[in-house]
């Protein structure tokens, strides 16, 4: 009995961890760049039970300890793409991701709302710049972006954005809401499309984030209805049989 409490309070913990990933990819809904979560769950390693006697161990079979949350797993597909009209918004067409610099490490994002910093570097809304093939990108001077990344100021070609694929997606490690760490290798887009004037919106669907926080909610009670009863059950054992 203790076991079915144990296990149903582990369904409901994970689908209180599912809920606060939906409610955040509804928050985010019209972030710039944001790629959804959600979280995969997996199964406690299951208990073998034997039966022992003098002759033999026979096996009699497995119980499931409950459920606890495996991995979370970050949806890549790109969003819609918005026009902004301003020269320093970018979206990337296909695969790809801006890189940009911090003062500690570089990162992959498909946000590209930018915006030029007082000493005329293009840097994200944080003030990360953002990297072409020859370093950060200086636009002193009215800018022009190509289709394949080629970045003039005045007329003037200065340099291309440096748009990549990381080796392997699950080298990506998500921090804030729109730009991931890379811990491994990138290949360099050698043909990469760029729109000048646009952004490409988050890839939350709010239809399919409420029909999972409904789904959600309905598991969340079954469990809670479940706890309920066996606690009845208990006691029942407890006062009732204990008076027999």
């Amino acid at each position: 009995m203790l076991r079915g409490l144990y296990t149903a309070a582990s369904g409901m913990n994970y689908q209180l961890n599912r809920q606060d990933a939906i409610a955040n990819n509804l928050a985010n809904i019209n972030t710039v760049g944001y790629k959804k979560d959600d979280f995969i769950g997996a199964a406690f390693q299951e208990e073998l039970f034997l039966a022992l006697d003098r002759r033999a161990v026979t096996p009699i079979g497995s119980v499931s300890l409950g459920v606890e949350v495996d991995q979370v797993y970050t949806q890549l597909t790109p969003g819609n793409y918005i026009a902004t009209e301003n020269p320093l918004d970018l979206a990337i067409v296909g695969e790809g991701y801006f890189v940009v610099e911090t003062a500690t490490a570089q990162y992959l994002t498909r946000n590209g709302h930018f915006t030029r910093s007082a000493d005329g570097y293009l840097v994200t809304s944080e003030g990360d710049r953002v990297l072409g093939e020859n370093g950060p990108l200086r636009i002193d001077g009215q800018v022009e972006i190509s289709g394949d990344g080629s970045v003039r100021v005045d007329n003037q070609v200065v340099d291309r954005m440096l748009v990549v694929l990381p080796a392997a997606q699950n080298s990506l490690i998500k921090e804030g809401d729109s730009r991931f760490l890379l811990t491994g290798g990138w290949t360099r887009v050698q043909t990469p499309l760029v729109n000048q004037g646009e952004v490409e919106n988050s890839n939350v669907n709010p239809i399919e984030e409420m029909t999972k926080m409904i789904a959600v909610t309905r598991a969340y009670e079954s469990n809670q209805k479940a706890i309920a009863v066996m606690d009845e059950v208990m006691n029942k054992i407890a006062n009732e049989l204990g008076r027999v």
